[in-house]
């Protein structure tokens, strides 16, 4: 059994004029960390042009299709993963391909009598991956009543228009740096955020702890706790050390687990904090 898997991709400041496939080889080690039998396998991945621009913003629009041994869930991750890194290396050396995964199509591909009577008649498949559209918020005319030449203002701005979660936590985090990091070179970035104690208000007032069900405020061991994660966080993102395994790249599974999920309360710490220097 083989499994064809088709991504919908998007290009600008490159053109694809016709179809392009080539074969990665995937090693056994690479198999077996993606919970496939441990044995050396090609896939074939076919990059497929639109003849036409299903979006009329976009320069070029096409498919990224990639055959692999196995069934829908067998191929999931290394197929994700094999779009993700295509995509990847040609925004590296040419022009940005972003692969869209709103909706993910495929095929199961039967490699005898047997396997295709096991399929039937239902061999596709296909993966909707949806957003919720949150309504626009209505524009407060008290935001205005005051105007502040505050530079950490745009800094603020700049950091959430930023395109991913690295870039975003690393301009977010440079506002507590700049507003309660060490103003001497004998503490530590960590000790002079634990040591403010109007950080330490703004995340009583602003976050809250949840453990078996029940909700209550962050004590000041809690804060210590989230402050280390949040430094931590911001070694491995702004600093590489790829020959020791230290520091957290883009489209590194870490990105999800440890990186997105302080985004959220750092944004909410930071604009309370310049809210009260306006």
């Amino acid at each position: 059994m083989r499994a064809r898997w088709e991504f919908f991709f998007e290009c600008t400041g490159i053109r694809f004029e016709r179809v392009h496939k080539f074969e990665a080889k995937i090693l056994e080690e690479h198999a077996k960390a993606f919970g496939l039998p441990v044995q050396e396998f090609d896939v074939l991945i076919t990059i497929e042009p639109d003849e036409k621009s299903y979006n009329p913003t976009i320069e070029q629009t096409g498919r990224l299709k990639l055959i692999l041994p196995g069934d829908k869930e067998q191929t999931k991750n290394l197929a994700f993963w094999l779009a993700q890194q295509t995509a990847r290396q040609i925004t590296f050396s040419q022009g940005e391909v972003k692969v869209v995964y709103g909706l993910i199509t495929g095929e199961h591909l039967p490699d005898t009598p047997e396997e295709a009577e096991q399929l039937g008649d239902t061999p596709y498949f296909a993966e909707a991956h949806l957003v919720e559209i949150i309504p626009t918020p209505t524009f407060d005319g008290a935001s205005l009543q005051k105007l502040a030449n505050n530079p950490l203002i745009e800094q603020f701005n700049a950091a959430n228009r930023a395109k991913n979660p690295i870039d975003r936590f690393l301009g977010l985090f440079r506002i507590l740096e700049d507003l309660y990091g060490p103003t001497n070179k004998k503490a530590t970035l960590a000790e002079a955020l634990k040591a403010s104690t109007e950080l330490l208000q703004i995340v009583q007032m602003h976050l809250h702890f949840t453990e078996n069900g029940n909700t209550r405020q962050l004590t000041q061991a809690d804060f210590s706790q989230f402050v280390d994660k949040m430094v931590h966080a911001r070694h491995e993102c702004a600093h590489l050390r790829s020959s020791k395994g230290f520091g957290i790249t883009h489209g590194n599974p870490r990105v999800t687990a440890e990186v997105e999920p302080l985004i959220g309360p750092l944004s909410e710490l930071t604009y309370e904090a310049i809210q009260r220097r306006l």
